[in-house]
């Protein structure tokens, strides 16, 4: 008798903590992840730079970037043929 009221008194407890869990640790938890990646990421509303309205940047990557075409091959321009 003595184990099956201990079994039942668990199983309330557990019922119960798994209760406030859901209730109050959880969206406790959301927060504090939703938080973190806001902080991560700049957070919602903020522009993704900080630079003022009008500044110009200006970086060399894009010409170091750039094909030299000229022996590339030839273009031929291909026509349909009804038959």
């Amino acid at each position: 008798m003595d184990i099956l009221l201990w079994f039942l008194l668990s199983l309330v407890l557990f019922y119960y903590a798994i209760k406030l869990f859901l209730r109050y640790g959880l969206p406790w938890l959301m927060r504090r992840m939703i938080k973190r990646q806001q902080d991560r990421f700049g957070g919602f509303g903020e522009p993704a730079n900080k630079r003022k309205e009008g500044d110009v940047d200006i970086s060399g990557k894009n010409a170091a970037r750039k094909k030299d075409d000229k022996d590339f091959g030839e273009y031929v321009d291909f026509e349909d043929i009804k038959e």
